[in-house]
């Protein structure tokens, strides 16, 4: 942990030839958790309208079945590359798609809720990747667990960007977020500000 609290804090206070993004939004997974994300990131400009852009993100999502009676719940770190290019820049407006690799670690936990060791038997599943799971049942030995794994994954941004002032843009950006094993995709939006270089 205090790794990544170095990182974030020589991140936030060194002066970088790039542009500052902060960003929260909201996200939902495939197994239907979802919640508010946070990320940070630079823009640094390549060429003419081509840019890259460094990103770390961290997303807590939670979801109750209650169909099952399960709550779920997953905590995401990531780290984002993506390239983008400038399709329209208007004085006000800029429309910028990103693309891109992630890569990210998860934590996964879940919970049946009580009654245990009644009926009816309840049973929970989720598959990942090398025939992994997190199983939940509504008996006493298996009515909680926890899963942790980390995979490649694709990054698409659709940003589009609204001039506030000349320091300040507001940010809009879409997001789709699929993994390789296609278990953990995620998407929504990321909404945030840019903050120009000086």
């Amino acid at each position: 942990m205090k790794y990544l609290s170095t990182i974030v804090l020589w991140l936030l206070f060194t002066n970088l030839y790039a542009q500052l993004e902060i960003s929260s939004g909201y996200a939902v997974n495939k197994r239907l958790v979802d919640g508010a994300p946070l990320h940070l990131g630079y823009d640094i400009n390549i060429q003419n309208k081509f840019y890259t852009k460094s990103q770390m993100g961290f997303k807590s999502l939670y979801n109750f079945n209650d169909f099952v009676g399960v709550k779920l719940c997953v905590k995401i770190l990531e780290f984002h590359q993506t390239l983008s290019y400038e399709f329209i820049k208007h004085r006000k407006f800029i429309l910028k798609p990103n693309i891109g690799l992630n890569y990210r670690f998860y934590k996964w936990k879940g919970e049946m809720v009580p009654p245990i060791n009644d009926l009816p038997k309840r049973f929970y599943r989720i598959g990942f990747s090398n025939n992994n799971y997190l199983t939940l049942t509504n008996s006493s030995e298996e009515y909680k667990g926890d899963y942790e794994v980390n995979s490649f994954g694709f990054t698409i941004q659709l940003q589009s960007q609204f001039k506030l002032n000349e320091k300040i843009w507001l940010h809009i950006t879409p997001f789709l977020e699929p993994d390789f094993d296609r278990i953990q995709n995620t998407g929504g939006c990321y909404v945030g500000f840019i903050f120009q270089k000086t």
